[in-house]
């Protein structure tokens, strides 16, 4: 049974790395997205968002390589290569990096299932459009992350933000802006 659960920690760990982007700005250290992990929310457990079971990601990284490589066989082959190389690129991060993702994917577990799953449809969206759109959406949400949640919510209804994106962009940014740091 643990291996089937894996699919979902590599599922996400592929979604993490689209983060994971090398155009990063070097100026500012992870590109304003590895900061220390927030403190859990009152009322809810560090891990899995207060049921007391590991997240996917921490599951997937206590199993052994041999049942990682048995999940990964288990996906057909093109998403199996694909997976295995942003894999390889997150083994490659620096461990604050791949520490901001993991707490990333983090607070992405703890939304409740709908808005886990547009959160997810809007990093599908996102993997999909053109590069220079990529990095301009990239570029919001690293600005966004020096904002509370409720300046997120304000900054995403100014005109300023409706001019820079088309509708699906702005969508896009408000569902990935639910897993920013909160301030």
């Amino acid at each position: 049974m643990r291996c089937r659960s894996s699919i979902p920690a590599l599922a996400a760990v592929a979604l993490c790395l689209i983060f994971a982007s090398p155009a990063r700005p070097q100026g500012r250290r992870g590109g304003g997205m590895s900061r220390p992990a927030s403190p859990p929310r009152p009322g809810r457990s560090p891990n899995a968002a207060g049921r007391g079971t590991k997240t996917p990601i921490e599951e997937f990284e206590t199993m052994s390589p041999e049942q990682r490589q048995k999940a990964l066989n288990r996906l057909p082959p093109e998403q199996r290569q694909k997976l295995q190389e942003r894999l390889d690129r997150f083994n490659q991060l620096p461990p604050e990096r791949q520490q901001a993702l993991k707490n990333l994917y983090n607070r992405l577990h703890e939304l409740p299932p709908d808005r886990q799953n547009a959160v997810r449809q809007s990093i599908n969206r996102f993997s999909q459009m053109a590069p220079e759109r990529q990095q301009a959406i990239r570029g919001e949400l690293t600005n966004m992350a020096n904002m509370s949640p409720e300046e997120r919510k304000k900054y995403v209804s100014t005109p300023e933000f409706r001019q820079n994106f088309n509708k699906k962009e702005q969508e896009i940014v408000r569902d990935m802006s639910e897993v920013l740091p909160p301030q």
